[in-house]
């Protein structure tokens, strides 16, 4: 009896540890089970550890910063402390104006700061300052004034030479006058902010459009010499044939660009026509409007070969030197598609000219001029 009952304690004891083993063995696979079932508590955590767990915020912040350290730059700002490359003088220059503040003597007697003022305060972004005269003390201490003024109210000033002389006979002397008179001008204004801007020649007319290869001599030449003391200046050099966009070809890089080089066309710098074919306006026809839009595409594709920027130093809403026989609704038609034609191809530019728009005697824009002016500069 007494061994029955020490047989049925063995068996109770067996049956109590093989219940506790099993216990055991089924607890142990439970934890990690467990800790994969409940992860919203750990979120941070397991982010932090294992980021591609979290593939949409990590991301989107990654994403982020390569946008923020890929993105270009802003355009250079308008101090010009520093070189300007030529593709960023192109988009600062915006929409400018031709002035006659150094090129006439009314507009050197009445020149006055209030001038740059209500240029800037109206939109315009640039002024090209064009002169014919030689480099005299009195013209640049003139110059120097409209320079500064400009810079003070955020105005981009570019210089610009007719040098008549030697489109009426390029010859070699002449050709010499012209680099004393941009030496001398370089050598001025070399300490100046790099916003100010060399154009070398306005329009290649007369005896000069037939002999191109001293277009690019004198070009040769005139950087040459304007690198000596203005090394990384924005210099400008135009076609012959009064500026055509067709004759950007003929061009010959000068071999001192510095990679500081831009090139001046203009078209309708007289304005428009009823009646001559090259540049005729009426209403706005399909065939007038392709006028402008070849003239355009021409000067990208240059600058597609090139990499030289391009902009339009003169353009006319009007034929106001030759009958001004268009209404003022007229030149808002005419006015409207050059200015979106030329926008849209990033091409900057300068309307001919200010004293079309502004009264100089009196510091007042022409009233009758304002619809022109504000549906090119609003």
């Amino acid at each position: 009896m007494k061994k029955l009952h020490y047989l049925c304690f063995l068996m109770l004891i067996s049956l109590v540890f093989t219940a506790c083993t099993a216990t055991g063995n089924n607890s142990v696979p439970s934890l990690p089970q467990s800790s994969q079932e409940t992860p919203a508590e750990d979120s941070s955590a397991q982010s932090a550890q294992e980021p591609s767990e979290q593939p949409v915020d990590h991301k989107e912040e990654q994403s982020k910063t390569e946008s923020q350290a890929d993105a270009p730059e802003e355009p250079v700002s308008m101090n010009g402390e520093y070189p300007i490359s030529p593709a960023d003088y192109q988009k600062l220059l915006g929409k400018g104006m031709d002035v006659d503040w150094s090129k006439t003597n009314q507009g050197r007697k009445y020149y006055n700061t209030q001038a740059a003022i209500d240029f800037s305060e109206a939109g315009i972004s640039h002024v090209r300052i064009r002169i014919a005269d030689k480099a005299t003390d009195d013209l640049l201490e003139g110059l120097d004034r409209q320079i500064e003024d400009c810079l003070a109210n955020g105005i981009i000033p570019v210089i610009a030479y007719q040098a008549d002389e030697f489109k009426n006979d390029p010859s070699e002397e002449n050709i010499q006058e012209v680099v004393d008179w941009w030496t001398k001008v370089a050598k001025r204004y070399q300490d100046t902010s790099y916003l100010l801007s060399f154009d070398l020649l306005i329009e290649s007319t007369d005896a000069l459009n037939k002999q191109p290869d001293k277009l690019n001599e004198i070009y040769e030449q005139l950087v040459t010499e304007i690198r000596k003391t203005n090394p990384n200046r924005i210099i400008m050099i135009s076609p012959r044939l009064r500026s055509d966009a067709a004759y950007l070809h003929e061009l010959e890089i000068p071999t001192d660009h510095n990679d500081y080089l831009m090139a001046e066309w203009h078209f309708y710098a007289a304005g428009p026509s009823k009646t001559n074919d090259r540049k005729l306006w009426t209403t706005g026809t399909e065939q007038e409007r392709s006028l402008i839009d070849e003239k355009i595409q021409l000067a990208l594709e240059w600058q597609q070969e090139t990499g030289i920027p391009t902009w339009v130093g003169a353009w006319m809403p009007g034929n106001y030197n030759d009958g001004n026989d268009y209404t003022i609704e007229e030149q808002v038609v005419f006015s409207s598609y050059m200015t979106q034609q030329l926008t849209n191809a990033g091409i900057p530019f300068a309307v001919n000219s200010d004293t079309k728009f502004y009264d100089r005697k009196s510091n007042k824009w022409i009233p009758t001029m304002m619809p022109v002016f504000d549906c090119i500069y609003s």
